[in-house]
């Protein structure tokens, strides 16, 4: 409602009209006039405005649905980004739908997005192995989300507010940025020992799928991540250099890498260009024939394994174990960043244990260098 104070000059003798328009769950404003018909028409203009949205940010909020804002977000934001975050953030926005889709931006609260993070913590999730020759949902388990992957999920949530907020003035505060986060466990470091690693490689020798052994040698002497090798062309090979070398065009972080190919990797991949080289574009093609990588390639890498007896160890552990043989042969931290394209040391402190000799070392040279 408005009230309207009539306010005389001590000063002048003029009188004026103060009016404040006051609803609630909206913050107040005033003016005043010279006269008392024009703070009563601006009193009524006020509160027809606010009624109808059209003077507090928040009236866009209740005027857009969470899923035209979704909409606007895959369309805008996510078109120029890379395939494998688009994918996710895809996926991450189909499950928030679900459970926001039928709210407008102003109904949305910490507390709702509080209730789906944890929603989303106790849900399982099925992933299903496959093995050459077996029903695939015969396979299915379920798992629970971690943290981490929990997070991830509020992130691109928090993204999507943010952007609305920022660009697009839809909103005047990000609901996720008042929640806490779940906590995240440290990052996993599973390697293989010597024995595991050469019964890997021969169990992959023997596999149906002939590349199985250059894409694990590949894995582990250059740390590379699965998507970069698997996507490999052998336009970004370069195996008569002096220094020969496979050339990452976009890496995860966006930057392009060089992977230095040597010993067991190096000739693996002749092998492999010497046999189809002129009849595919990709280093790992579809057995099929058809152009593109053969990224489902898990069947002969879960069947490796398990000729191996080699147990909870994924194809990502190879990156770790990369990097683990590097820390502990004395490589530092700084050097095994560079390998693996980490930007940050962050990422590589979990490898920080394997690489005390090292450590304890520099620190020799030191003290007898400066005779301490």
């Amino acid at each position: 409602m408005a009230s309207i104070q009539r306010l005389l000059s001590p000063l002048t003798g003029r009188v004026s009209y103060r009016v404040q328009v006051r609803l609630r769950g909206y913050p107040s404003r005033s003016g005043t006039f010279r006269s008392r018909k024009d703070a009563e028409r601006w009193a009524s203009s006020i509160e027809s405005g606010i009624r109808e949205g059209r003077h507090f940010p928040h009236a866009l909020a209740r005027r857009t649905s969470f899923a035209a804002l979704a909409d606007r977000y895959v369309q805008s934001v996510l078109a120029d980004a890379r395939p494998a975050r688009r994918s996710n953030a895809k996926h991450h926005i189909a499950w928030w739908l679900a459970r926001l889709g039928t709210l407008n931006l102003a109904e949305i609260t910490p507390d709702h997005i509080a209730q789906g993070r944890d929603a989303l913590a106790s849900q399982p999730y099925v992933r299903a192995k496959t093995h050459p020759g077996k029903d695939r949902s015969s396979l299915a388990a379920e798992y629970p989300r971690s943290g981490a992957t929990v997070n991830r999920y509020l992130a691109t949530l928090s993204h999507m507010f943010a952007t609305a907020m920022r660009e697009w003035r839809l909103i005047d505060r990000n609901p996720v940025a008042e929640i806490s986060k779940k906590k995240e466990a440290r990052g996993r470091a599973r390697f293989l020992r010597d024995e595991e690693r050469e019964a890997l490689l021969a169990a992959c020798t023997r596999s149906a799928w002939p590349a199985l052994q250059a894409l694990v040698l590949l894995a582990i002497s250059t740390g590379a991540r699965r998507s970069e090798l698997i996507h490999l062309q052998w336009s970004d090979i370069y195996l008569d250099f002096p220094s020969p070398q496979a050339v990452i065009q976009t890496s995860k972080n966006g930057d392009p890498r060089r992977l230095p190919l040597v010993g067991k990797a190096l000739e693996s991949l002749r092998t492999l260009h010497s046999a189809n080289a002129g009849a595919h574009r990709f280093v790992f093609p579809y057995p099929s024939g058809s152009d593109k990588p053969y990224v489902a390639f898990d069947a002969h890498w879960y069947a490796a394994l398990a000729k191996a007896g080699i147990a909870d160890f994924r194809f990502h552990d190879l990156r770790h174990t990369c990097a683990s043989y590097l820390a502990a042969q004395g490589s530092s931290l700084l050097e095994i960043a560079d390998v693996l394209g980490h930007r940050t040391m962050a990422m590589v402190k979990r490898y920080s244990h394997l690489a005390e000799g090292h450590k304890a070392m520099v620190i020799a040279r030191m003290a007898r260098e400066r005779g301490l």
